[in-house]
């Protein structure tokens, strides 16, 4: 319903007033205390031509502006000047100069005032969406959050801008109403009540401009997902020959996009028709009444129809931006609603920054999580092992059986539905989840690299490492050879997601990231699969040297690559199905990992 449009409309303008208000009160007030300056002046400005109408011949001692008149001679007598036409002319230049310093201040401010209340808003959004926890998000496009943080949020600088204006426009429209009140109250009354008539029939084009605007939203959220989709997804699409096909998928939801943007324009345009054409004819009629009814004198019609030829085009400004808040505002709405879910969704805070101490074990104890509540089989059931300190602990398993699941948990990136960790016998609580990951080197299958230098990708884990610290994670990478290589070494840069290295490259690199941090444990999770023998030999091999060093969880299906792990877990359909060394696996004839390397051509004998 229109109304009820219209109701949400200016719920959310108050909404957007009162977060510009806690974010930026200062530059608020200031904006505020210039916008009354300035429409004063513009009062005091429109005054000042009543002495001029005088000059040049026209009667103002008669009706109401004659005491404006004589207040003007009391102000030239008390500073010894008389109301000369150069006089007058000269007063009038000063006070529109004052008006446009006021003015030119006013907007300095204002713009200041846009920028930071969306810069606040779009780091404070930020903030909400890294503060989450992984399952939230996991569970939301990358790319819905991507683009509230720029496009939407860049809709909300325009809602900002808009109100500001709204209100600046707002006062002077009173100023000229004040003023056309002291020439004649009646007629002023007449054009207000006829105004609130034309905003009763613009009504309903208020809420046509909310619906093309929330259309609007939703077109522009499916354009930005299918972009960030198909970009990421271009070295498939050319390898199945796809590219037309995104093509034509781009294609049709940017026709959507332009079809929204044409609705909403058009909702925009009927409005500002509407207004011009009633606007036009309150004006006529404001003349026809004044002098056929009313029979002002000359002077007084003259500034009459020259503060409604002022005050309609403010009016008109007024309901343009209100269209364009009614377009702009839903933008605003779903950032906050975002923010809202986020928050709600957050990690608790970290009750302390102080490092878990970690000198013995890592006890899962009856671990069981699920993705979801109504999930019958959960990821992990019941999962009960030890990982001691500076030992290689392997947890072992088909795809799906859960491993990667426990490397998550293992991390604090989610939280048992049931049961515990303990490090050192003290639970892995959500508040200390911060300190325990400050503690954790973490290598992943699918390696992210930033598209900029070897030496940034490397120091964005350590960001207080020097070049000797990168050196030696390098060497213990067994990736110091290859960079040494690079045309650039540190400073060579390795391309969008390292595109510009090899996997095996890419995969070292990853290691010493981690090892960089000096970490008290080192997850590798699935971090040789995708390699060849050759990397995959290397990569080993320099883990291999950090025995005993570090505590390291080794996470794969490849069984090839942990014959030198103290303890070996073997998970199957998120249960621990079987425990021991690597010899002690294999001593019977018959049993789960045994048939794993079977399955693998492992020779066991």
């Amino acid at each position: 319903m229109p109304e009820s449009a219209g109701r949400a409309t200016l719920r959310a303008l108050r909404d957007l007033v009162q977060t510009m208000a806690v974010m930026a009160p200062r530059r608020v007030a200031a904006t505020i205390a210039l916008t009354f300056m300035a429409g004063l002046l513009e009062g005091v400005g429109l005054l000042a031509l009543i002495p001029l109408l005088q000059l040049v011949g026209l009667d103002t001692q008669q009706g109401a502006l004659a005491p404006v008149v004589g207040v003007f001679r009391q102000v030239f007598g008390l500073v010894g000047l008389v109301p000369t036409l150069p006089v007058v002319l000269g007063a009038y230049v000063a006070i529109v100069t004052l008006q446009s310093v006021v003015q030119r201040q006013q907007a300095v401010v204002q713009a200041a005032l846009r920028t930071e209340v969306v810069h606040r808003l779009r780091t404070r959004v930020y903030r909400a969406i890294a503060g989450t926890t992984w399952s939230y998000f996991v569970r939301h496009r990358a790319s819905i959050f991507g683009q509230m943080l720029t496009q939407q949020v860049g809709r909300v600088a325009n809602a900002a801008f808009y109100t500001l204006d709204l209100f600046v426009t707002s006062v002077l429209a009173l100023v000229y109403v004040g003023v056309a009140l002291r020439v004649s109250p009646a007629m002023t009354l007449l054009v207000v009540t006829c105004g609130g008539l034309l905003a009763l029939v613009l009504r309903a084009q208020l809420a046509r401009a909310r619906d093309a605007g929330v259309a609007y939203t939703g077109a522009w959220n499916r354009l930005y997902s299918a972009t960030s989709d198909h970009l990421d997804s271009m070295k498939m699409a050319k390898g199945y020959g796809a590219e037309q096909r995104h093509a034509d998928r781009f294609a049709e939801l940017s026709l959507e996009v332009g079809q929204a943007d044409i609705v909403a324009n058009a909702a925009s345009v009927t409005t500002r028709q509407w207004v011009a054409v009633g606007s036009a004819a309150l004006l006529a009629f404001i003349v026809y009444v004044a002098q056929g009814v009313f029979q002002m004198p000359p002077a007084s019609l003259f500034l009459l129809i020259f503060l409604f030829a002022r005050l309609v085009p403010r009016v008109t400004a007024i309901y343009e931006r209100l269209q364009v808040l009614a377009l702009e505002l839903p933008a605003f709405e779903a950032v906050l609603t975002s923010e809202a879910e986020c928050l709600a969704a957050a990690e608790p805070e970290a009750a302390s920054h102080e490092a878990l101490d970690f000198t013995r074990t890592i006890e899962c104890s009856n671990v069981t999580f699920g993705y979801r509540e109504q999930d019958e089989l959960p990821a992990l059931r019941d999962v009960s092992l030890i990982i001691r300190a500076h030992a290689t602990t392997a947890i072992v398993g088909p795809s799906g059986a859960g491993k990667s699941t426990f490397a998550d948990l293992l991390m604090g990136l989610l939280s048992p539905s049931s049961g515990e960790l303990l490090v050192d016998d003290v639970p892995l609580s959500p508040e200390r989840l911060q300190a325990w990951r400050n503690q954790i080197g973490y290598v992943a299958q699918e390696t992210f690299l930033f598209h900029d230098t070897v030496r940034a990708n490397l120091v964005w884990a350590s960001p207080g490492a020097d070049d000797g610290a990168v050196w030696r994670a390098l060497e213990q990478a067994a990736a110091a050879d290859f960079v040494r290589a690079l045309p650039a070494g540190l400073d060579t840069i390795v391309g969008d997601r390292g595109v510009l290295l090899s996997g095996g490259e890419r995969q070292r690199l990853s290691l010493a990231r981690a090892l960089l941090r000096q970490p008290q444990l080192l997850i590798l999770d699935e971090a040789t699969s995708s390699l060849d023998s050759e990397n995959e030999r290397r990569i080993h091999a320099a883990i291999d040297h950090l025995h005993e060093q570090t505590t390291i969880v080794v996470i794969t299906h490849r069984l090839s690559t942990i014959r030198n792990a103290d303890m070996i877990y073997v998970v199957e359909r998120g249960r621990v199905v079987e425990s021991g060394s690597w010899p002690a696996l294999l001593a019977g004839s018959v049993g789960r990992f045994r048939a794993l390397c079977d399955a693998q051509g492992i020779e066991v004998g």
